[in-house]
């Protein structure tokens, strides 16, 4: 069910406070209202009873502690999904950035997903040549892995994640597609 409360108790930094909440579920979206404006989005990030801290994905400049309406969702946040994603550009929200135009959404899923159990799982073996001999012989990616990319002010971290991505295949050649994401 989802519902609504008038007002905020604290606002520091992107964090807002609410007392005297009651049903909330951790990192539950968070829908903010202030008269006149776009509405923001958040989740709560603590629970302490019936007070909730609300973290506020676009600023919580221009809130106000008395007329600001929170809406509570009743559901985590969510992502869209559909073909129509792929080779596109979003924002931190799921929005695109790219001057495209909007996606048409086949299914929405919740981000934080099932914790996988390592001892379960399948083996991997789709083994993604990258281009890269170092990462292909030092720190082997596999698909559906994290690879981090780090590197000092200045360095060419943008031309390494363009350069993996022109160049990322599976090794096998099974003639699977597969995307690459970067956030």
């Amino acid at each position: 069910m989802i519902k609504q409360y008038v007002g905020l108790d604290e606002i520091h930094g992107p964090l807002v406070f609410l007392d005297h909440v009651e049903d909330v579920g951790f990192e539950e979206m968070v829908e903010i209202q202030v008269e006149g404006k776009p509405s923001r989005y958040g989740r709560v990030v603590h629970i302490d009873g019936d007070r909730i801290a609300i973290q506020v994905f676009e600023g919580t400049n221009d809130l106000s502690l008395h007329n600001t309406r929170t809406k509570l969702l009743g559901k985590a946040v969510e992502i869209g999904l559909s073909k129509e994603i792929l080779g596109r550009v979003f924002n931190g929200s799921g929005k695109p950035i790219d001057g495209l135009g909007d996606v048409f959404i086949d299914e929405h899923k919740n981000i934080n997903g099932m914790p996988l159990n390592p001892v379960s799982r399948m083996y991997p073996r789709n083994f993604i040549q990258t281009g890269i001999s170092s990462i292909d012989a030092l720190t082997t990616l596999i698909r559906g892995q994290k690879l981090p990319i780090f590197s000092g002010a200045g360095l060419p971290h943008n031309e390494l994640a363009v350069q993996i991505v022109k160049h990322a295949k599976i090794a096998e050649e099974k003639g699977e597609q597969f995307g690459v994401v970067f956030a």
